[in-house]
């Protein structure tokens, strides 16, 4: 939305206004969620610009060019359709998004045909085999959704012809028995739940699609990772895999989740599951562990105990579950380290509010490492999207540092300072401290993706930090 020079003033006072009335709220949980929202929509836009003129700043691209990465960016792109002034019509991101899905459609023997575009609807139809196909139709469906959502997340609905599904057949003896699962059917757009023992449905673009909750690579749980758009990417071990596309892996290799048939229709779900007719109560998450299938070593073929290693992937800063060889032959290697052992509660840290806002980090929820890499102090928050990572300026680690000497003692890149200073999570009266392994620090940031909800997050945010800050409390008391 462009702005007057004559209004800007008007939107200044209009600002402070706001600010100031959410400062004369009397509940102080509201008021505190109100300034979270505030930095965080300040952060979205204050890397927004760092990505523009970062491009602008490189001289040897040309205006073209540099037009042309801004739209690639993912954040940048964002801006500019929550404003209206993406430059490419709608008609052609969706035709571009179509086009990218054709050769998957056709490897089933199946197409895709645009039949209108009316009022910010799409209606499409699928052709070939898919059509009347319920196994591989609801699959079809869902990565036509899929492409469409990221290239075109301004439009507003997608009506798909030839994907109903008929009456399912007898199954042939021997195989899983149809169960109804109504735990299933609750799960909400966008998100991934533990339905029942060893199950897991995700909602990707209004589209069931069920699994066993078992990660290919590493055999750990899927129900407490990460899912954005389409991709679920494990915690554990940082392996990701295309829901919509069968649950094949996107790193390269040949792994693929165990997918689980389901069936949607007359407001009921259907899986064939052994382990369906035990329910998590309400959907949620239970405890316990979901049945093991192809847990793997990621640097070799060989398998993982329960109790296996994780390696710190410098370069891309992911959680590799290895073997004990693997940890042994690689933790001295140059692209990897060790992740770190020890868990401190520090009762004594002092972090003064000056010092805190000095590290310019937009919630009360973070960690801190020594980067071996660059030498700098790394900071990384968690978000709807995963960890956002800034910086921290040396001079107001030191300060924090001189008041608290066990930060000088801090292992690069092995393990991380864990702040807590969200009232509602238990940080209130001056925050909760612990020093932690990596892995543990890259795991709260995966609890935070699974049960974000909303502009804000919900309250399930709190109950998940005060969960982890009271594990790690425990660990530490071991």
């Amino acid at each position: 939305m462009a702005v007057s020079a004559g209004s800007e003033q008007a939107l200044a006072e209009r600002v402070q206004e706001l600010t100031a009335r959410l400062e004369e709220l009397e509940d102080p949980a509201a008021r505190d969620r109100g300034r979270e929202l505030a930095a965080a929509v300040a952060a979205l836009y204050g890397d927004g610009l760092e990505r523009i003129f970062a491009v602008l700043g490189d001289d040897e691209l040309s205006l073209a060019a540099a037009r042309e990465r801004l739209l690639e960016d993912g954040v940048v792109a964002s801006l500019l359709l929550l404003h209206g002034l993406y430059p490419i019509a709608l008609e052609q991101r969706v035709a571009e998004a179509l086009d990218s899905v054709r050769p998957y459609l056709e490897s089933h023997g199946g197409g895709i045909e645009l039949l209108a575009l009316e009022e910010g609807v799409a209606r499409l139809r699928l052709r070939g085999s898919c059509d009347g196909c319920a196994a591989s139709a609801a699959t079809l469906e869902a990565a036509v959704e899929h492409a469409l959502q990221a290239a075109a997340p301004d439009l507003l609905g997608i009506d798909v012809e030839g994907a109903v599904a008929p009456a399912p057949a007898r199954p042939p003896a021997g195989s899983p028995a149809w169960r109804a699962l109504d735990a299933a059917a609750q799960v909400p757009r966008g998100a991934l739940a533990l339905v029942a023992d060893g199950l897991v449905v995700a909602n990707v673009a209004g589209t069931l699609l069920a699994y066993r909750d078992a990660c290919a690579a590493c055999g750990e749980p899927l129900h407490g990772g990460m899912l954005v758009g389409g991709t679920l990417t494990c915690v554990a071990c940082g392996c990701s895999y295309d829901l919509p596309r069968a649950g094949r892996s996107r790193d390269g290799d040949a792994l693929q989740l165990a997918p689980v048939p389901l069936l949607r229709g007359g407001g009921t779900v259907k899986v064939a599951f052994e382990g369906a007719a035990s329910e998590a109560p309400g959907g949620a998450r239970a405890e316990g562990r979901g049945a093991k299938e192809e847990a793997r070593c990621g640097l070799c073929p060989s398998g993982l105990s329960d109790g296996h290693r994780h390696l710190l992937h410098l370069y891309e800063r992911r959680i590799v579950c290895v073997c004990e060889t693997c940890w042994s032959l690689h933790s001295g290697d140059e692209e990897y380290r060790p992740a770190g052992v020890r868990t401190l509660w520090l009762d004594d840290f002092e972090l003064p509010d000056e010092l805190w806002a000095a590290l310019q980090i937009p919630i009360g929820l973070a960690f801190a490492m020594r980067s071996s890499m660059t030498g700098q102090v790394v900071a990384l928050y968690p978000s709807p999207a995963g960890a956002t990572e800034a910086e921290v300026d040396l001079l107001s680690w030191a300060a924090i540092e001189a008041v608290n000497p066990v930060l000088q003692r801090l292992e690069p890149d092995a393990e991380a300072l864990v702040v807590n200073r969200l009232p509602g999570a238990g940080g209130g009266d001056g925050g909760q401290y612990a020093i932690a392994p990596i892995d543990d620090c890259y795991r709260l940031v995966g609890l935070i993706k699974s049960r974000w909800q909303g502009i804000s997050g919900g309250d399930a945010i709190d109950d998940a930090v005060r969960e982890f800050f009271a594990g790690l409390r425990e660990r530490a008391a071991a």
